[in-house]
């Protein structure tokens, strides 16, 4: 049995038509545009911030944040840019290296450690509790000098993590048992925020304090990573041995502070399938709430809907697409699988191109209408809607 998300298959389907860009009969009409240079753009902006020698991983989970993990991998390994990819399960490292990517992967939540999975397919798990530690040993009471792991500290996010009264415990169990430690971490709450500085420091201190007290005992220094995106640009002094870069890769920098210099890599893009003329009184979709007011009106219905991410929230005028150079309302309720846009007087036909974010409707927008943050809208995008890289 495939240990892969349910949408590998798909993914396999996507990545074997879109590499000549070429239309292919019986796929999704709604596609998600990946610009590669736009990618390699941004991963650039972030080496060039860095400090000679510190590390970039590039954290791929979730399916990429709803890029695509395999082939935004694959992109990321051939540029050089990258040194380690980040998952957060363990079935996205398998995924990764049964396609063919070699770059080290870290693990965040691995849980209970299969010590024969992470050797057969050389992933580096996270160890973050006495109590996973303890069942990583008795489940493997052998050497166990064939894994690697990253060591997290809770400094203060208080979600996975060690506490410094449990480090010395663990770094003697991790040395007695010969396992390799090639990282320690530690995750930022708030490192966008300026109100949150002071906070940010103590996190810092705390995980510095931590990381003493480990390579006191296992007698060697692993590298160190704490830096996300936001962090990378705010906080320099802390780039250490390596960085973890997030969203910032995808085109949106969490501060804000560089945001100029980031380029957005995905534009999802669909096309009319219907061109519907109604007059007053007339009303469109379910529970009838989009309500024509005007005396005639020409509603396009789109191929998409709320289980290809598109939120329901965006019903009724609370979100816009772009097409033919217009920005125009979603007009009633979002479908499962299909919503209305109001194309009157446009000279719309079926097949026009549309824009449900990119250049001229950006993630952002989209983000605040549905009073959520950017990372929700692009790893909403379901599994259905084709990526195409460009």
């Amino acid at each position: 049995m495939s240990k892969l998300y349910f949408y590998r298959e798909y993914e396999k389907i996507i990545m074997t038509n879109s590499v000549s860009n070429s239309v292919i009969v019986g796929t999704h009409p709604t596609q998600l545009i990946i610009s590669k240079d736009a990618l390699i753009h941004n991963l650039t902006t972030y080496r060039d911030h860095l400090s000679n020698g510190t590390k970039i991983m590039a954290m791929i989970k979730a399916f990429g944040y709803g890029n695509g993990d395999v082939e935004l991998a694959r992109i990321m390994e051939e540029s050089g840019l990258v040194e380690y990819l980040g998952v957060a399960y363990v079935n996205e490292g398998i995924a990764l290296r049964e396609d063919g990517i070699s770059l080290p992967i870290m693990v965040m939540n691995p849980g209970i450690i299969d010590l024969e999975d992470m050797v057969a397919f050389n992933i580096e798990p996270t160890v973050y509790t006495p109590e996973q530690l303890s069942q990583l040993i008795e489940m493997n009471p052998q050497d166990m000098s064939q894994v690697e792991v990253h060591v997290k500290i809770d400094s203060g996010m208080h979600r996975l993590g060690f506490h410094h009264e449990e480090i010395k415990e663990a770094a003697q169990k991790l040395l007695d048992h010969n396992v390799k430690v090639v990282g320690v971490y530690t995750h930022l709450a708030s490192s966008p925020e300026p109100e949150n500085d002071d906070y940010t420091h103590e996190q810092v201190a705390y995980f510095n304090k931590g990381y003493e007290m480990l390579t006191e005992v296992l007698g060697y220094k692993p590298m160190r990573h704490i830096l996300n995106s936001a962090g990378i640009v705010r906080f320099k002094e802390y780039q250490y041995e390596m960085v973890r870069a997030g969203m910032g890769i995808y085109g949106v920098e969490p501060s804000g502070v560089m945001q100029d210099k980031f380029k957005p890599i995905g534009s999802l893009v669909t096309e009319i399938s219907q061109i519907n003329k109604l007059k007053k009184g007339d009303t469109v979709g379910y529970v009838r709430r989009g309500k024509i007011e005007k005396e005639e009106a020409e509603i396009a219905v789109l191929p998409l809907g709320y289980a290809d991410g598109y939120n329901r929230l965006f019903s009724n005028g609370n979100a816009h697409v772009y097409v033919k150079g217009q920005r125009v309302p979603v007009v009633g309720n979002v479908c499962m699988d299909m919503i209305f846009i109001d194309v009157t007087g446009m000279n719309c036909k079926i097949g026009d191109k549309v824009e449900l974010f990119g250049e001229n409707i950006t993630v952002k927008e989209l983000a605040k209408a549905a009073n959520t943050i950017e990372y929700e809208i692009f790893t909403s995008i379901g599994a259905r809607v084709e990526r195409v890289y460009k």
